[in-house]
Order: C-alpha cells, then structure tokens, then sequence
C-alpha cells in the first residue's frame, strides 16, 4: 500500500505507472539539486503514476527553469514527463473548491476568457458539478476550445489542487515537447 500524499503541494508530477520511484529520484535531481531547493519534499498519491511535490520556490518559475533545462536535456525526462504547478490545496468538496475559483478568479483578467479543465481521481465529486459550480464565480467569457487561461482542478481523493494558469506555457509536458522535437 502507498503512503498518503502530501496534503499541502504545489506541483503535479505525472510518471509512466509504476515508475514513481524513478521518477521521484529524477524530481530530487532536477528540482532538489539543479534548481536547488534544499525543502523539496515529494510523495506518492495513492495513484499510480502520478506523484506530489512541495517545493519552497515559485511552482511557476520552477516548472519554467524546468522547460528551459528539457529544451536542451529532453531526454534527461525519462520518468517524470509532465509538471503541472498548483497554487492551491483544499478539500475535494465542492464548497472548498468554489472558494478556491473565487480566491484565484482575479488571475483571469477581464478581456480574457477561460475554460475550467477538471483532472478526477479517487474521488465521487461530478465532473459537470464541479465544472459549473467553478465557472458560476467567474465573470468572464468561457472559451472551450482556445482560452486564454485555464482554472485547472485536480482532484485526488479527498484533496484538490487549484491553479489559474496557461496550459501551453504553464504546464511542462516531455512527451510533448519530444513530439514538437520530431
């Protein structure tokens, strides 16, 4: 059985399943020793491939020096492949989670639209509950197909993790970066 995850994170980190371990010891090296933070604390989730981390830098400046390090290194990412920073932590319910939108809805500016994007696991909150609860506190036009930001929810087990962020720019990911490569 995995140990609980760290109720408290600021990024996401997806791994091939079963191959948390080696992705936790690719995370200490990047974020720990290249990057250089002595706090980084990471954990597994109760899901497979996917791993927690808190790290005591920006999230989004970490997942940027991150990106600008694969640009040159792709192939250093074998088993963490995808880094997605979280602003917030709070309780999967959907009360927590509208609170949540509305703390970080001014990140969304008024000529801007947004989609929310909502990741589920572990969890019997719906999908749609979640979606429209969410979108109801944000004054700002919805855009599914080409926001201008995203409010990205996701959602493991009894705790969620909210950010306001801009997939393309915001959100690492190796395998398509690799694919760009190509």
């Amino acid at each position: 059985m995995r140990r609980a995850s760290l109720r408290e994170f600021n990024i996401l980190v997806s791994t091939p399943r079963e191959r948390e371990q080696a992705a936790m010891s690719e995370v200490r090296y990047f974020i720990g020793d290249l990057i250089g933070d002595d706090d980084l604390s990471i954990s597994f989730t109760n899901v497979s491939g996917l791993l927690t981390c808190k790290t005591s830098l920006n999230p989004f400046e970490t997942i940027r020096q991150l990106a600008e390090f694969a640009e040159e290194n792709p192939h250093q990412f074998r088993f963490a492949i995808k880094f997605t920073p979280i602003e917030m932590c709070v309780k999967s319910e959907i009360e927590s989670i509208v609170d949540a939108a509305k703390e970080l809805r001014s990140k969304i500016e008024e000529e801007e639209t947004f989609r929310v994007t909502v990741r589920r696991r572990y969890t019997d909150l719906d999908h749609m509950e979640i979606v429209s609860a969410a979108a109801d506190v944000i004054s700002r036009e919805v855009d599914l197909d080409e926001p201008d930001k995203h409010l990205w929810i996701e959602v493991i087990g009894d705790v969620t993790g909210v950010s306001v962020l801009v997939e393309e720019r915001d959100i690492l990911s190796i395998m398509t970066m690799r694919d760009d490569m190509y």
